[in-house]
């Protein structure tokens, strides 16, 4: 973990025996900020520091055991712990940040991806976070500027989610050549990425490339056969528009089975309500 240097002042008291009055109330006004119960050495504070690095160190092993041990609430407790005895930790910010994302609290979301950014510049994962948090905020231009900054970093391995996102940005502008150009990046850079091909779909349907976006749906299909409702909710809509409703039903049904307890999943079984 990279740890910054400590900012603060350091006060360097007097040699024992030449403290004096004055030097007794200089010593007395610090204790507001001081841990200790007297003036302490700048040795003496680096290693209070030293401490506070590890309790935070502790205290985020202890949050993330309990993130992946789904008790969220007791994760968030000791993170916050994590981050009152080191504000800077990259992995405790990154942590939580991605836990309120998952809560919808976007604003907090964004405080902490860019409290891990502050530190480490190239935590893309921390980047794609930032941005994939504008996008659920409806920010698409914040979107576009940081996800077009994170496809010209050499070192980012990800860059397919960055061409998806940047897609997606561009789909809900309206620019639909943009996203096209970019959703069919995203596939181009991973062949297996059912939701590139989900999203290039739906960027071909909104030109009316009707038969190029049941292509990609199924293409979509293909590659995630047992874990990803969408296409077939699209396909549904698709061949309900021209007539073919016992195709349409299945692609409702199957899309309502894989994600019984969704929005999406209701959405399916509303259109199955109208046959």
């Amino acid at each position: 973990m990279r740890v910054s240097r400590d900012n603060r002042t350091i006060f360097t008291p007097p040699r024992p025996g030449h403290i004096g009055m004055l030097g007794w109330m200089f010593c007395l006004t610090l204790l507001a900020s001081i841990v200790s119960t007297g003036c302490v050495t700048p040795e003496e504070q680096k290693q209070q520091k030293l401490e506070e690095i590890q309790n935070a160190e502790y205290y985020y092993k202890l949050g993330a055991g309990y993130f992946e041990a789904h008790e969220v609430p007791l994760a968030i407790r000791h993170l916050t712990i994590a981050l009152d005895k080191d504000p800077k930790h990259i992995h405790a910010n990154y942590l939580l940040g991605y836990i309120y994302m998952g809560r919808r609290n976007y604003t907090g979301a964004i405080k902490h991806f860019k409290a891990v950014l502050a530190e480490d510049p190239e935590f893309f994962d921390a980047r794609n976070a930032l941005g994939a948090t504008y996008l659920a905020m409806e920010r698409w231009r914040d979107a576009i500027e940081l996800f077009e900054g994170l496809l010209e970093e050499p070192l980012y391995t990800s860059p397919e989610l960055a061409h998806n996102n940047l897609g997606w940005a561009y789909y809900n502008l309206r620019r639909y050549n943009d996203a096209i150009n970019h959703f069919k990046m995203s596939v181009f850079l991973r062949p297996q990425f059912c939701l590139g091909y989900n999203n290039l779909g739906l960027a071909l349907d909104a030109t009316h490339n009707r038969s190029e976006a049941v292509k990609n749906y199924r293409r979509a299909i293909e590659l995630c056969p047992e874990s990803y409702a969408e296409p077939h909710f699209n396909l549904g809509k698709i061949y309900q528009s021209e007539g073919d409703l016992p195709l349409a039903r299945s692609h409702f049904q199957r899309c309502s089975a894989l994600s019984p307890e969704s929005q999406l999943g209701d959405r399916c079984r509303e259109y199955l309500r109208t046959y």
